[in-house]
């Protein structure tokens, strides 16, 4: 169903069918969330989702009732074409309509200052679904903001303090799923930033940027449920390179590659979003850009180190011992070699990247 509403929204051109779409992905996701039986962390997460999501959602609704209201039709592009610079008195609701909606979207996206359930979220959740919910609902997200634009430059304060907020918020975490949280907020920042742009080339790189990052993240979350890590803690990767090389030489890869180290697909990701900023003469912005990704490399670094250079501790020497090791399945394998394959040699050959980009771009517009 998650899938199904992601789709639906990609597609959709509608207001009423966008709306329902993301509820058709939102509701599912509700359930999956505190799936986890006799768990009370899983319950605590599915009810902070619940309650925030519902509250998101409202908002969304009444953003699309001040803009459908005001304009007397659903369609985007005919809201798009009515509410063109100039028309006077509807300079009061219009602004208003658009910023509620891109308020919702933004806390669906994870994005800062709108990003405080995903942290607990994320960690509560089965694994399984955190993977769903940090990859699947971003590219549905991701095409409306292009078709609504900026409004009122709340685009680019979300990009702002969302690269602060990830680069800062994940330094003292212990648990990989909180991490991966506080990251996902931080490369928010970046798509947020080319979509605030406007420009073909910029919405061309923040669509690459947030593919790319789905991409990661499958590799990452694959990785994570094939270890079976117990508590999802970052020293349980101690060790790893002795146990099991291959896996952890593909973690430790996409870790780098998220991270944005050359010359992995991550870092021509970054260099075109940044590319397409200075182009516009964003430069401000590009240097706090640099200077958040610099910092969020440490904690990316620090846990390739944990990976190769950090023993493991001997009461999780024990746990492992006394726990079945996992074997890993085709379809993780599959998932796991796909990912490699796009992080390791795309750079090689990017041009197919960019030719969809372009295609998907032209769509959007």
């Amino acid at each position: 169903m998650v899938a199904l509403g992601g789709l639906c929204l990609v597609s959709s051109s509608n207001w009423l069918s966008v709306y329902l779409a993301i509820e058709l992905s939102t509701l599912s996701l509700f359930i999956l969330v505190a799936q986890k039986g006799g768990s009370g962390q899983s319950a605590e997460a599915g009810l902070k989702y619940f309650v925030l999501g519902a509250l998101s959602s409202g908002l969304f609704l009444f953003g699309c009732a001040l803009l459908c209201g005001f304009t007397g039709g659903t369609h985007i592009s005919y809201i798009n074409l009515v509410l063109n610079p100039g028309l006077g008195f509807s300079e009061l609701r219009i602004p208003i309509g658009s910023l509620l909606i891109v308020v919702s979207l933004l806390f669906k996206l994870s994005a800062a200052p709108f990003h405080m359930w995903a942290p607990d979220v994320y960690d509560g959740a089965p694994t399984t679904t955190t993977a769903l919910l940090a990859t699947v609902p971003k590219v549905g997200y991701f095409s409306i903001l292009v078709s609504i634009g900026s409004a009122v430059n709340i685009l680019l304060v979300g990009a702002l303090f969302s690269m602060v907020v990830g680069a800062i918020g994940a330094l003292n975490q212990t648990k990989v799923k909180r991490l991966l949280a506080y990251s996902g907020v931080g490369h928010m920042g970046f798509v947020l930033w080319g979509i605030e742009v406007g420009s073909f080339e910029s919405i061309q790189a923040s669509l690459i940027y947030v593919v790319l990052y789905v991409v990661m993240s499958i590799c990452v979350f694959a990785i994570i449920l094939t270890l079976g890590a117990a508590k999802n803690l970052i020293v349980e990767f101690s060790g790893l390179s002795g146990r099991l090389s291959v896996l952890a030489l593909t973690l430790a890869l996409t870790f780098l590659s998220i991270a944005g180290i050359p010359p992995l697909v991550g870092f021509w990701g970054k260099w075109l979003v940044l590319l397409s900023g200075v182009v516009y003469q964003y430069y401000l912005v590009f240097l706090l850009a640099v200077m958040c990704s610099v910092v969020a490399g440490v904690y990316y670094v620090r846990i390739v180190k944990i990976i190769y250079f950090q023993a493991s501790f001997s009461l999780l020497i024990s746990s492992k011992v006394l726990r079945k090791e996992n074997w890993i399945n085709l379809r993780k394998a599959l998932l796991i070699g796909a990912g490699l394959y796009v992080i390791g040699f795309t750079m090689l050959s990017p041009n197919l990247w960019l030719q969809l980009a372009h295609w998907a771009g032209g769509g959007l517009f």
